[in-house]
């Protein structure tokens, strides 16, 4: 329970504004306590503007916003200090604020200030409190609650507030950006802390430091920093420059979560050469270095003697806890060169830049759970609609399109399901072959769907009409088919319920008619849906898609479920059956 709840627990308006400081906490609370906050020009001609009936009347002699002035008495009401503890101080009134001249009611403390009902009269309280914000800054925050003590007075309130609320929220932005200017923000003063692997290159000719604001503890970002690296999760920066065009991962991968101080990380997916990892500090601090021989082109450990040409690194990432739902990183290169390496220094710094802030950026996303589709997605999902619209406009083509990726025999075979739909009006089967083992195979298939690992599909196209996917990079035990699951198409959609699971061989979903629908006539529609794996040696297999519906005899049936289905099926389901090969060939 907040200060606040003791004397305004339930307002009808709150408002809260808040500015970081590089300031320590005590520091921040001796400043704002004691300081005269309307120092600023503006702020005191706003104030003077609102209190110009009171100054004539006298009962308002100066503008200044000093806690230590604020008094109340049965002589002159007013706002007065409610409660007074360590780092917060609670502010309130009682008057008729719409009036030009505002009567107030002066109580005696708190308790008579929430126990105050008296009808045609406003309550406002507003709280300073200054917490602790990380390591060494702090958050000064202005909380703003408005209550009434009948409905009439309230709807008089809030005529007088849509005149006079865009002034009081431009005062509070004012102050809190003079107070930022005048003592500066932790982001501003980022270049003046220390970082871990600061002193491993005492002489470092430059240093370039960027940071981040993540919605996460250090516990859930710590796993994207220890799976960095070439061949590994990527950078989560600017892929076509440092990852040799392959998207770095958008999810955890628990075999790549294991990091040992000497290991180098790759920087590309195809080198050795890379970062050396200098120090860990779970979930506080990851050093990264290296020192690199130019003439030679080689990397040297980081501890050895320097040639004479040289380039050597620290990079480093820490984790700053900020409160319980915020955490700081901080990532810091430091360079030192030999002098014939200055032109290179020139070009590199600002693509570093560049890519520092890529990399923050998309880490921030995926670490507070928003890694959406790349542009690769909306790419690639552009070339699915075109797919799509080439095989609606070539119905000629249908029987090959139903039998994309096999053969007229593989098709015509009668499969697990088929007596479910024995009449499809919409079909098709279609297949890839893999090299790999089915076994090797089963575990994709089986985390098919649209709450578990995706189609490995279009994913824009998927998600642009709602489908919320996110195609799996890595195999999730836990989320093995089996007999009663159901398989997700669409939020909105009932799943398909499972009904057969044959281990590392075949799972199938079916979706049975309503046969009320069906007796009285109306639009029904039944669909199975078979995902089969054919062993075609020690080391290679076929996955076959076969899907069979049969709908109602209505128009509007056979053109959703014959005309778009079918073209539609033809692209989505070719897609997922290469991206289920191309997962299991890259992870051997």
């Amino acid at each position: 329970m907040s200060a606040l709840d003791l004397v305004l627990p339930t307002p009808r308006k709150l408002e809260l504004s808040a500015v970081e400081l590089a300031l320590t906490p005590e520091r921040a609370w001796e400043l704002v306590r004691h300081q005269d906050l309307a120092r600023s020009s503006f702020v005191k001609a706003l104030f003077a503007l609102r209190t110009l009936p009171s100054r004539w009347t006298g009962t308002v002699e100066k503008v200044e916003l000093r806690l230590e002035a604020i008094a109340s008495s049965a002589e002159h009401p007013g706002f007065q200090i409610l409660i007074e503890e360590p780092r917060e101080v609670v502010v309130g009134a009682i008057g008729k604020v719409w009036q030009l001249d505002i009567p107030f009611v002066h109580v005696d403390g708190p308790a008579a200030y929430a126990a105050f009902d008296e009808a045609g009269w406003v309550k406002v309280a507003w709280a300073l409190r200054v917490l602790p914000f990380g390591e060494r800054d702090s958050r000064v925050e202005v909380e703003v609650r408005v209550d009434a003590t009948d409905d009439a007075s309230w709807r008089r309130f809030e005529q007088y507030w849509l005149v006079i609320g865009p002034g009081s929220h431009l005062v509070r932005r004012t102050l809190f950006a003079a107070l930022a200017r005048e003592h500066g923000t932790p982001e501003s003063r980022e270049d003046e802390r220390s970082l871990p692997g600061d002193t491993l290159l005492s002489d470092a000719t430059g240093t370039l430091t960027h940071g981040v604001t993540i919605a996460a503890s250090p516990a859930q970002i710590w796993p994207w920093l220890v799976q960095m690296g070439g061949g590994r999760a990527g950078f989560y920066s600017l892929d076509t420059l440092d990852n040799a065009n392959r998207p770095s991962a958008r999810e955890l991968h628990p075999e790549m979560q294991s990091l040992e101080v000497g290991q180098v990380i790759p920087a590309t997916p195809e080198g050795t050469d890379g970062f050396e990892v200098l120090a860990i500090d779970p979930e506080r601090a990851l050093v990264l270095g290296g020192l690199f021989d130019p003439e030679a082109k080689k990397q040297l450990p980081f501890a050895s003697k320097r040639p004479p040409r040289f380039w050597q690194v620290t990079w480093a990432f820490a984790l700053e806890p900020l409160d319980a739902r915020s955490t700081r990183l901080h990532a810091r290169v430091r360079a030192a060169f030999s002098s014939d390496q200055r032109l290179h220094a020139a070009w590199i710094t600002p693509v570093h830049r560049l890519m520092e802030t890529a990399q923050l950026h998309n880490l921030k996303r995926r670490c507070e759970g928003r890694a959406r589709d790349g542009w690769r997605d909306v790419v690639e999902g552009a070339g699915g609609a075109a797919v799509m619209v080439a095989a609606m406009l070539t119905p000629f083509l249908r029987s090959g399109q139903r039998r994309w990726g096999v053969d007229e025999a593989t098709a015509a075979r009668s499969y697990p399901g088929d007596e479910l739909v024995p009449a499809p009006t919409s079909h098709w089967t279609h297949g890839v072959e893999i090299d790999a083992p089915a076994d090797a195979v089963w575990p994709w298939v089986a985390q098919i769907g649209a709450d578990r690992g995706g189609f490995y599909s279009y994913q824009w196209l998927e998600n642009v009409v709602g489908c919320e996917v996110r195609n799996a990079e890595r195999i999730h035990p836990e989320w093995e088919v089996k007999v009663g699951d159901g398989l997700r198409l669409h939020p909105d959609m009932p799943p398909l319920p499972v009904v057969e699971v044959e281990r590392g061989r075949y799972w199938l979903a079916f979706g049975a008619a309503d046969p009320a629908a069906k007796a009285a006539g109306k639009a029904w529609v039944e669909s199975c849906w078979l995902f089969f794996l054919e062993p075609l040696g020690s080391d290679r297999c076929r996955f076959i898609s076969r899907y069979r519906t049969a709908t109602s005899d209505d128009l509007g049936m056979k053109l959703a479920y014959g005309a778009a289905i079918e073209p539609i099926g033809f692209a989505m389901d070719r897609r997922m059956l290469l991206g289920v090969k191309e997962r299991v060939e890259r992870h051997g």
